[in-house]
């Protein structure tokens, strides 16, 4: 049985997060801590969220609850 690995799910870090969200870095890190962003990574020196799952909390968002 086949299986089909994704490897390419990028880090979005600080700066475009805080345009994406529309909010300051300290309060992108708040959220992300209170569970009402997707959890922050940290790869290496770099922090930041996963392209996929700041794409799953959007279409979260959109859907009729």
């Amino acid at each position: 049985m086949p299986t089909e690995y994704q490897f390419n799910d990028r880090l979005i870090r600080f700066p475009e997060l805080e345009k994406i969200f529309g909010v300051c870095k300290r309060t992108v890190r708040r959220r992300a801590e209170n569970g009402e962003l997707p959890p922050l990574r940290h790869i290496g020196r770099a922090v930041g969220m996963l392209e996929s799952q700041v794409k799953t909390y959007f279409q979260k968002l959109s859907q009729p609850s």
